[in-house]
């Protein structure tokens, strides 16, 4: 896309892209448009409280940290408790969390945990360990790129045909912009395939969307197993990151 075809209407989407809200049982996990320099995203969990809302990392953060065979020093963890009370935050351990009393304050609150997450992977991780790489924001800029924005949907809500709710990566929508042709999902990894066969499995049972493609992109780059390709082929049609513009381009011919 040159310079001159930006719009407010494609930057709004592609940053909109990058975020997610997924209930859980301890209230709603969101993922920001932040990520951790080793490529992972920054994800926050919003609570009510009887005073309104807190909002925290889930200490996502420090997990990252021993992921990667680091521990944060007693000197260490005295630096980021003053580093994240910058960002109005406060640990509990290593959970950054911070409350706030109304909803219209829940963004902002979000971002500065986000920030203050962020802040303590930056410091305890080295830059140079792992690359910025962000799977899924990748797959929805380019089917954005090939099929359209008009024709993309990005976090769109459907229902498992138990009444589980799910919010699609990338809905593609036919030509006319009203009837979605396909559910795209990334998988990034092998941790993620039970959790979108799971998805696309339960959406496979709504007849509602019977008709509705459902295609798994995975990064052919991580060495996913071929049992596990196998295994989504049961509930989607898994394609290769590298063959997936192939695919996109298609649709944008429908």
């Amino acid at each position: 896309m040159s310079e001159a075809a930006l719009s407010a209407e494609f930057l709004r989407s592609a940053i909109c892209g990058m975020t997610t809200a997924v209930r859980i049982n301890q209230g709603w996990e969101v993922t920001l448009p932040q990520v951790y320099h080793t490529g992972h995203a920054a994800m926050v969990v919003v609570a009510e409280v009887h005073d309104g809302f807190e909002v925290h990392d889930n200490a996502y953060a420090a997990m990252l940290v021993a992921q990667f065979g680091h521990s944060i020093s007693t000197t260490a963890k005295v630096f980021i408790e003053s580093a994240v009370s910058h960002y109005g935050c406060t640990l509990d351990g290593l959970k950054v969390f911070r409350r706030c009393v109304s909803a219209d304050e829940l963004a902002l609150t979000m971002v500065l945990v986000g920030c203050a997450s962020r802040l303590i992977a930056d410091q305890t991780l080295s830059a140079e360990r792992t690359p910025i790489f962000d799977f899924r924001t990748q797959l929805v800029t380019r089917v954005t790129e090939i099929v359209g924005s008009k024709r993309v949907r990005t976090n769109e809500e459907v229902q498992g045909h138990l009444g589980a709710r799910y919010q699609v990566s990338a809905v593609v929508l036919d030509e006319e912009e009203k009837r979605p042709v396909a559910f795209v999902e990334p998988i990034s990894g092998k941790d993620a395939v039970a959790r979108r066969f799971k998805e696309f499995y339960d959406i496979s049972k709504n007849a509602s969307y019977e008709g509705i493609a459902r295609v798994a992109v995975y990064d052919d780059s991580k060495g996913i197993s071929g049992s596990d390709i196998l295994l989504m082929q049961e509930v989607s049609n898994p394609v290769r990151f590298t063959d997936a513009p192939k695919r996109f381009a298609q649709w944008a011919l429908q």
